[in-house]
């Protein structure tokens, strides 16, 4: 079921940014962990969300900033991956895996990486970025900075 942005009241699971219907959808909540490329070549923000975090809802304002301004282009993916408390308090299996594949241990957490042919180039962020802060890897990594 579409969403107008993950967070507070969503459940727990990984959601991914419809750019042509522009809502967030969820990918899966059971099953594997989210994979760098699993969506295709490109640019993935991927935000590691806590609904217990209230930074996490200060780096949502960013997130969503972005999202209006880079989400309807096809070669970028935005991608939260949702649990109440990191991995130990999720109801999602498929986001708790994710949580511990990616070593995620502060909140908010961004990865921001290219997959390309030559393989994945990754940048990672720990704490409230401003959406200014976080444009800047995604222009260095499309290269455009």
């Amino acid at each position: 079921m579409p969403v107008a942005m993950p967070g507070p009241g969503s459940p727990n699971g990984i959601y991914v940014y419809d750019a042509k219907k522009r809502v967030w959808n969820v990918l899966r909540r059971d099953g594997e962990s989210f994979k760098l490329g699993e969506l295709g070549k490109g640019l993935y923000l991927v935000y590691f969300d806590n609904l217990y975090c209230p930074a996490c809802r200060s780096q949502d304002h960013h997130i969503y900033k972005l999202v209006m301004k880079y989400g309807g282009r096809s070669d970028i993916f935005f991608v939260i991956v949702v649990c109440d408390w990191f991995a130990n308090n999720c109801n999602s299996e498929a986001a708790s895996k994710t949580f511990k594949e990616y070593n995620v241990s502060a909140s908010p957490t961004l990865i921001v990486a290219k997959v390309s042919d030559n393989g994945v180039v990754e940048e990672r962020l720990e704490g409230v970025r401003t959406d200014n802060a976080i444009e800047y890897y995604i222009k260095k990594l499309v290269g455009e900075a």
